[in-house]
């Protein structure tokens, strides 16, 4: 815009410096008509230089912010949704804020949402995207894009054989996707825009359509692959467990949980800098009760766009059974936990001893909260009590 009004400018002083010139040409006598020429094309030629110059600068300062605004398009799009975040009415009421640390709860109990049954028997699931305020820990709400306004969204549950329908409805103002994160969808429902469906634009729909196969058996999760680094951190997500058919690999296990571990950015700052369980920061993480001998399988699922995470159960060792779904053929016992982005893992341990215990990221810099003056304790840890 800048730049059109410097052309415009330069044609304005161009016009104005030419009336000028034919004016003095028609008044001046014949003996100082040359002089008068030669003085006003003078005039002309350093005006329309000058006019010409702050038009080029002009130019070029419109490149330079359009060249710095290509560098970085995770930030920016970051900067402007804080600003939106900040022109939207973030306050809760702490009945908002403890029904948001229950969803983190149903979530670690595997609390699924309910889909229809279609008259075929297909199971049709759906998934809103929109963004809401969402409570991190005390004292910190930030401004959360997710699926059914949660942190993960809504848990999905299937088993092999079915028909599944899964509606998705874009309330955003950023278009988006659903991969589906470790499943052999087909290809036009694998959620990579273009390859071969686009995008769903905002206030658009898209259905995915699939049967559950063997192949699917075991933890996954879904996601967004548009704009993936911000808006998987800023909460598009969520987890999908397929069940064999008869529910076999249920018999070795008491107690079945789910932990996803996530991250987002908060204050303008570029790395991941809050991190945490189900969607909350300690202490609004959901702590876990068990009885002395139940047999555990605690399914992990990495959601962080960027950043892997190691996690210890203090006073215990956990077996790994199940990488990204598929059983292990060699189980593999150890007192840390690695788990990449993307990843997912399946743990058991047998809760065979009394007390309190920590179930924490091993790493110092997640075990904190931005800003928080009341806790020195935050990010993803949580307890699991053992009675």
């Amino acid at each position: 815009m800048l730049f059109s009004i410097g052309v415009l400018m330069i044609g304005l002083l161009f016009l104005l410096t030419h009336c000028i010139y034919l004016f003095i040409k028609k008044s001046k006598s014949d003996v100082g008509k040359r002089k008068g020429t030669v003085t006003i094309k003078y005039m002309a030629f350093l005006t329309l230089l000058a006019a010409l110059g702050t038009g080029i600068t002009t130019s070029y300062q419109i490149q330079d912010v359009q060249a710095d605004s290509n560098t970085n398009p995770a930030q920016l799009s970051t900067t402007a949704d804080a600003t939106v975040a900040n022109a939207t009415n973030l306050n809760m009421t702490e009945q908002e804020i403890n029904q948001q640390n229950k969803t983190a709860v149903d979530m670690m109990n595997e609390e699924a949402l309910k889909p229809n049954i279609l008259t075929d028997g297909t199971k049709q699931f759906y998934l809103t995207a929109s963004k809401f305020a969402w409570s991190l820990y005390p004292g910190k709400v930030m401004e959360g894009w997710g699926f059914n306004s949660t942190i993960p969204g809504s848990l999905i549950r299937v088993k092999v054989g079915d028909q599944v329908d899964i509606v998705v409805h874009n309330l955003l103002t950023e278009t988006m996707t659903v991969h589906w994160h470790g499943l052999q969808v087909p290809n036009g429902m694998d959620g990579v825009p273009g390859m071969p469906n686009p995008a769903i634009n905002p206030n658009g729909t898209f259905e995915y359509k699939f049967m559950v196969t063997p192949q699917m058996i075991g933890t996954h999760w879904f996601h967004s692959h548009y704009h993936d680094d911000f808006q998987v951190d800023a909460g598009m997500y969520g987890v999908i467990i397929v069940d064999p058919k008869d529910h076999s690999d249920q018999s070795h296990y008491d107690v079945d949980k789910l932990f996803t571990l996530g991250a987002t950015k908060v204050d303008g700052v570029d790395p991941e800098n809050v991190f945490m369980i189900n969607g909350k920061s300690y202490p609004y993480t959901p702590a876990l009760n068990l009885k002395k001998g139940q047999r555990v399988r605690l399914r992990l699922v990495n959601s962080s766009a960027e950043d892997y995470h190691a996690v210890s159960l203090d006073g215990y060792n956990m077996t790994i059974v199940a990488e990204d779904g598929q059983p292990l053929p060699d189980p593999q016992t150890v007192n840390v936990v690695s788990i990449a982005p993307s990843e997912t893992l399946d743990v058991s341990f047998t809760a065979d001893r009394v007390g309190d215990w920590w179930f924490h990221s091993t790493i110092a810099s997640e075990l904190s909260n931005p800003d928080d003056n009341q806790d020195t304790l935050g990010g993803m840890m949580t307890v699991i009590h053992v009675k």
